[in-house]
């Protein structure tokens, strides 16, 4: 019974040097005898194959011949030999490409090295420089410069796979942080203000009970705008005009506001708060995320998200 199985040579698709490497390994398992090799390389090869052996052997029959010499023949027709310059040029161009591990960068490279007659030493010494000088990542590069000039291509390899399974790594983790901190970014006007708002929370110490300051160079958020402060906290508003201020938002006539020469964050013009801000009044979605985040906020304990979402509005 013999072992394994070689399938037909496609002319149209397989490569004639890999496909009788594997043919002479069955050869070996079965140990077929050399009287019988051209019979079982007729035998293996498809019909558009065999007649094209036919031809090339013209006058003479393909049985009549040796196997090594039906072999050599069909070689030169189908994988003639490459131009040795033309090899190695390709060889000294081939650099890793965006995306490309370096695995494969490095399985590529070798397999251009196979025709550029590389022997011994030089194969591994011409492997090397080609791997360093061609990796993309600028930080890898820089490392192995650093290192002896005796280092070998596989010295270079495996410190290059480690580095870059380190970033691999590094940035894995990156991701799942700030997964976990929900740190994606906001696609409304709404969505901003409750991501600034839990952000911020964040970062600040817990327990604190001051009032932020206005980063925009504005009084601190206690101040407010007007005398009135935030619902929840102390219902009692100035309410000596029935007229809103369009600058603060408080009960009073407008152009006597003091906060008439402060620029608003949202828009980036002189006139108004942030708060009156017409990009945010104009939208009901924000306001409506506002007005829930107040009363969920009202009965919170939590001085330092209360006192943050103050200063946001």
């Amino acid at each position: 019974m013999s072992v394994g199985k070689v399938g037909l040579f496609d002319l149209a698709k397989d490569n004639w040097e890999m496909y009788i490497d594997r043919l002479e390994q069955y050869f070996v398992a079965n140990s077929v005898k050399s009287e019988l090799k051209v019979a079982t390389l007729i035998t293996v090869i498809e019909s558009e194959a065999y007649e094209l052996m036919v031809s090339l052997c013209t006058p003479a029959k393909p049985a009549s011949m040796t196997c090594t010499e039906l072999v050599a023949l069909m070689q030169g027709h189908l994988n003639p030999k490459p131009s040795l310059l033309a090899e190695r040029f390709k060889f000294r161009k081939r650099v890793q490409q965006n995306n490309e591990s370096i695995a494969n960068f490095v399985t590529d490279l070798k397999k251009l090295s196979k025709d550029c007659s590389f022997k011994g030493d030089s194969l591994k010494e011409n492997l090397r420089d080609q791997f360093v000088c061609g990796l993309v990542n600028d930080d890898i590069r820089q490392k192995l410069f650093t290192e002896d000039d005796s280092i070998t291509f596989d010295k270079a390899y495996r410190l290059a796979v480690a580095m870059e399974a380190a970033e691999t790594n590094a940035a894995l983790v990156d991701d799942c942080a700030r997964n976990r901190t929900g740190d994606s970014v906001p696609t409304s006007a709404a969505a901003a203000v409750v991501h600034q708002l839990r952000a911020t929370a964040r970062s600040r110490p817990a327990g604190g009970s001051g009032r932020a300051a206005d980063r925009s160079g504005g009084p601190s958020a206690s101040s407010g705008a007007g005398s009135g402060k935030m619902r929840g906290h102390n219902k009692n508003y100035n309410t000596t005009s029935r007229i809103e201020c369009k600058v603060c938002g408080s009960k009073h006539d407008g152009s006597t506001s003091k906060y008439k020469i402060y620029v608003c964050r949202i828009c980036n013009k002189e006139g108004h708060l942030k708060k009156m801000c017409p990009k945010l009044r104009g939208d009901s979605t924000l306001y409506n995320v506002i007005e829930e985040k107040v009363s969920v906020l009202e009965d919170s304990d939590d001085n330092t998200v209360f006192d943050y979402f103050v200063y946001v509005l």
